[in-house]
């Protein structure tokens, strides 16, 4: 009861009064634990407290551990050299590192009204250091290793003579004093500085800074106090009459190794500790991916700022109750729901937040300055359909476990898991949950009005710092964000803030809400990211009436080129005008499919316009497909007939009539038909099937996609509009039949009367590609970026339009034909009528795979189908008229794929890509990668597109795409093929570097194949099955041999961790 009654300040405490009731919280908790140790020789478990909260029950737990209590803290007799404590090691390679870094000072500025002893307060101040030796202690190194010199208090003094200062200077003169830093090893760990006001009598502003490994937030009080005391002392002329101190840091930090142990003792406090940390924190993500406003430097300023936030009586109160109804305290409230923003914004769910606790639970240490804090490391796995009342038992679990196991220091932690290092990041966790909710020292000296200087925050020490304190009884929290101006605007950063608290307010009124249900957006957000539509609605049409809409404009006009021949509107209207009624004769009608088994050619060119006429759908089968294959898409299409050239039709399967357009009877047959205008037997609407294109199946076996009428008008709406199509223009006919983009380009070049310059099949780019381009003088095209990359842009001067697709473009093609052209970016899935985005690309300028087209409407959501916010990756689905209709005969995969949705009109149906896209701030969809092009790296999942793009932007990169590869040990590792620039030699460590300073270490990757010639399959796109397989070779470790080898290799390791 008394331990209780201390602890809480309170009058008394009974039998039965609950130690949470009282107002206790998990920071208090290990400190009784701490007190109840030394009071009565016992070793009570942290979570005891939670389990057995009242006097009576926990004094029970405590009689069933007597005798295991600590040794005591004692001053005692100390070596020659006291070594630093285990906090204060990494503190020092730190500062031995940057010692000009002011990113772990601890500062405290007030200003003081009246009548200032200027005498009394250098006195007062001199008397503080040496009263405390940690303020008079410098850390020299001897072999590499530093420790502790305490220095007499007669040879330390801190000059307190006013330097005058404007007022308004004063913040700016405060600032530059607070971001000064010290080098420890020469220079005592406190600077003080005295500033008087010139534009206001009797103004003083007093400035403390302390280095952190001399001090914490914790010792802002006992300087505080102390300071007072002796100015209030020598202000009289006397000494301060305060105790002497028991013990000193010293003294602690020699008990803190004899606490602790060995850890080459397996019953060592420290190594059992360890033990748990290894187990809780094994394969922990290196880095949380929030949205960012700039990329990660290559290494971190400590620049920072801070924005302010509340939470108001009735918040703060539902909160309250929300804790004790569930045994936990405010602090787990808030952890819980600070990891779900995080999950949320990062995609992720495996969360680590850090947090300082005191370190200070021996009485002794009370009035003590010293580095007694620790960081303990959160780790929470946030499930998206788990209640938050769910998560919170498990946070509350995680938490009580890591409060009992907070004795390893943090800087110890970090060296024994050893994660990958990085000057960019702070280890094992980038976001800190801090929760002020002891009682702060005021600061009062006799005769003068004493207030903060609020200076502005200036240092950040991680990517965000959440600190929140109870303002008072009734009053609500008083919250503020402390983030790397690295990274963050302070709008950005607001935001976050307004979703934490839309979160606490989410879970104060229901904790049973699926976390992954909580509205992180607000209102006007989330009308916005639900209703992104391309301007303008759908246009009609069908594919026969678009591809015949230039025939009577020109009858005469170039229609196609191929092999040197050109063909008119009129010969290609007439042959397709027979071929449509042979087809009808055997049955071609809406809804019926025709196979076409022809490559790139004017006679499929022909038979597609037969098959539209007719109003049946076609099917392109590509001829030099495996007898199997074009077995099974007979088969499962349904084909009524097919149509081929009789160089094929020996080698395709008889499970359909093939109608060889070239064999002497079915010329004869089609000479003997009139060439006409054809109507079918019925009208063709839009949602009748236009084509049946297969696209491979996760099963192994290809589906076929139905895509209707209805989206062909608004897609060649938009491209004729963007593409500046015109009765002159000479578009390339590139795209395999069996790759949709094919459709677009018969479209584009006959609704406008335009010339179809079509590539024969045995053409798929170099230098025979970039040859026909010149002679043909083509002007449009639409291209794969990798066959693109093969040409030589000073070959297709008459290019003017370049348009690529179904695989990401790189920086390096944009600067190399963007210039003098239009170059676009489309996006879209066999789907969605081919494409759904457009984005114009320009040199120096992020790739986008743009806005939506006219009619189409596109979504970002996460896997619980809620918009996520901008800059935070979520599936891209895709509504509007362009659907297709499904995959043929696949009722189970239709449904799948193509879901209601829940942000359009009763019955629309939207798309999921499994493309995982970002909204950026400009209104434009960035492409991050396939969702089944995700890996897991070191416990943490990698978007493989993001590497590529960032490898692309390398100027001796031509192309570059990674894999993740499966070692026999069962570790991902990443591989990345890469094809250099014309001319240009690839050092893979130097592509390594530049990976590096741009991206985590986790994305790295950890081979590089060199790659003359980019594997292409027969549609253009890359081939990653043909990428060869690299060799990884073990290298035989060596240990160093010879004294200078094995002390060289004991330096780096330490240096190193």
């Amino acid at each position: 009861a008394d331990v209780f009654a201390e602890v809480l300040a309170a009058d008394r405490v009974g039998l039965h009064d609950d130690f949470f009731a009282l107002g206790g919280n998990s920071l208090l908790a290990t400190l009784v634990v701490a007190r109840l140790g030394a009071a009565l020789d016992t070793s009570v478990p942290v979570r005891s407290i939670f389990e057995a909260p009242t006097v009576g029950r926990l004094a029970a737990v405590a009689e069933r551990h007597t005798g295991t209590g600590r040794i005591a803290l004692e001053a005692g007799l100390r070596p020659e050299r006291v070594p630093l404590s285990l906090a204060q090691s990494r503190m020092w390679f730190l500062n031995r590192f940057d010692p000009a870094s002011a990113v772990n000072n601890i500062s405290m500025a007030v200003r003081l009204s009246g009548e200032l002893d200027v005498a009394a307060l250098q006195v007062a101040v001199a008397d503080v250091i040496a009263r405390h030796e940690s303020l008079r202690t410098v850390y020299p190194e001897v072999d590499g290793v530093g420790y502790q010199q305490v220095l007499p208090a007669a040879s330390v003094s801190v000059d307190l003579d006013p330097v005058p200062v404007a007022g308004a200077q004063v913040f700016a003169d405060v600032a530059a004093v607070i971001e000064r830093g010290f080098d420890v090893t020469t220079e005592v760990p406190l600077r003080a500085r005295l500033l008087r006001l010139t534009d206001a009598p009797a103004e003083f502003v007093l400035v403390f800074v302390v280095h952190h490994i001399a001090g914490d937030g914790g010792s802002m009080g006992p300087l505080a106090r102390d300071v007072m005391v002796a100015y209030e002392a020598r202000s009289r002329g006397v000494e301060p009459g305060w105790a002497p101190l028991t013990v000193q840091y010293a003294d602690y930090a020699l008990w803190q190794r004899a606490v602790l142990g060995a850890e080459d003792d397996p019953g060592s406090l420290i190594s059992q500790q360890i033990d748990y940390w290894t187990t809780t924190l094994a394969e922990l993500p290196d880095e949380i991916g929030l949205p960012a406003d700039r990329p990660r430097p290559a290494v971190a300023s400590g620049r920072g700022a801070s924005v302010e936030f509340a939470v108001d009586t009735e918040l703060h109160s539902g909160l309250t109750t929300l804790a004790r109804t569930h045994e936990a305290t405010l602090f787990m409230v808030v952890h819980a729901a600070l990891a779900v923003v995080l999950a949320r914004l990062s995609g992720g769910d495996d969360v680590a937040v850090g947090t300082p606790i005191a370190g200070r639970g021996e009485r002794e240490l009370d009035d003590v300055i010293g580095m007694f804090v620790n960081t303990l490391v959160l780790r929470t796995s946030v499930d998206g359909g788990e209640s938050f009342d769910a998560l919170l038992a498990r946070v509350r679990a995680a938490d009580v476990a890591a409060f009992g196991h907070a004795d390893v220091p943090f800087e110890r932690l970090v060296e024994v898991l050893n994660p990958a290092r990085s000057q960019a990041r702070h280890p094992l966790f980038q976001v800190a949950l801090a929760f002020q909710n002891l009682a702060q020292q005021e600061f009062a000296l006799p005769g003068l009005r004493v207030s903060a200087v609020e200076s502005p925050v200036t240092t950040a020490k991680f990517d965000l710092q959440v600190t929140l304190a109870e303002v008072g009884a009734g009053a609500g929290m008083a919250g503020s964000i402390t983030y790397a101006t690295d990274l963050f605007d302070a709008a950005t950063v607001s935001k976050f803030a307004d979703r934490l608290v839309r979160v606490l307010t989410a879970v104060a009124a229901d904790a049973t809400v699926p976390v992954g249900d909580i509205v992180l957006l607000d209102r006007i957000e989330a009308i916005a990211l639900t209703h992104v539509h391309g301007a303008g609605v759908m246009a009609s049409g069908t594919l026969g009436g678009i591809l015949t809409a230039a025939v009577d404009e020109d009858r005469s006009a170039v229609a196609v080129r191929c092999d040197g021949v050109s063909y008119t509107y009129a010969e290609l209207d007439d042959a397709s005008n027979r071929l449509a009624r042979l087809l009808l004769d055997r049955g071609a009608r809406a809804e019926t499919r025709i196979a076409l088994a022809l490559p790139r050619s004017y006679a499929m060119v022909v038979a597609v316009w037969a098959v539209a006429k007719t109003g049946a759908a076609f099917v392109p089968v590509d001829p030099t497909y495996p007898p199997e294959r074009v077995t099974y898409m007979l088969a499962d299409s349904g084909a009524l007939l097919g149509v081929t050239a009789a160089e094929y039709a020996g080698g395709l399967p008889g499970a359909v009539e093939w109608l060889a357009l070239d064999a002497p009877d079915v010329e004869a047959a089609l000479d003997a038909l009139p060439a006409g205008p054809v109507m079918g037997p019925t009208p063709v609407r839009h949602d009748n099937a236009a084509y049946l294109i297969y696209t491979s199946g996760s099963t192994g076996r290809p589906k076929g996609v139905t895509v209707t009428h209805a989206g062909l008008g608004g897609l060649l709406d938009t491209a004729a509009e963007l593409y500046d199509l015109h009765p002159g223009a000479r578009f390339l006919h590139i795209c395999s039949p069996s790759f949709d983009p094919s459709v677009l380009e018969w479209c584009a070049a006959f609704s406008r009367g335009a010339t179809l310059v079509i590539v024969p099949p045995h053409v798929i780019g170099g230098v025979e590609l970039t040859e026909l381009l010149a002679n043909e003088r083509v002007s449009h095209t639409i291209i794969t970026p990798a066959v693109l990359s093969t040409v030589d842009p000073a070959g297709a001067t008459d290019l003017q339009v370049v348009s690529v697709g179904g695989d990401a473009s790189t920086p390096d093609l944009v600067s190399r034909w963007a210039p003098g052209r239009t170059y676009f970016n489309g996006y879209g899935p066999t789907e969605t009528t081919i494409i759904s985005s457009f984005a114009r690309l320009e040199p120096g300028k992020p790739i986008t795979i743009g806005a939506p087209i006219h009619g189409m409407s596109a979504l970002v959501l996460d896997a619980r189908l809620h918009p996520v916010p901008i800059g935070v990756p979520g599936e891209l689905y895709l509504s509007g008229d362009a659907l297709a209709r499904g995959y043929h005969d696949r009722a189970g995969q239709t449904a799948g794929r193509f879901v209601a949705n829940p942000f359009g009109v009763g019955g629309q149906r939207m798309y999921r890509t499994g493309d995982v896209v970002r909204w950026n701030g400009t209104g434009e969809l960035e492409f991050v990668g396939r969702s089944d092009f995700q890996v897991k790296v070191r416990g943490f999942r990698v978007e493989l597109g993001e590497i590529d793009q960032t490898l692309r932007e390398h100027e001796s990169v031509r192309f570059a795409v990674t894999l993740g590869k499966t070692l026999d040990s069962g570790a991902t590792v990443l591989v990345a093929y890469v094809q250099p620039t014309v001319g240009a030699e690839i050092d893979t460590a130097t592509l390594a570097e530049f990976v590096g300073d741009r991206l985590p270490g986790y994305m790295v990757p950890s081979a590089f194949v060199v790659i003359d010639q980019v594997p292409l399959t027969p549609i253009g796109k890359l081939d990653r099955k043909a990428l060869p397989e690299p060799v990884f070779e073990s290298v035989e470790f060596r240990a160093a041999e010879t004294p200078m080898e094995q002390a060289i290799a004991e330096v780096m390791a330490q240096v190193l961790g």
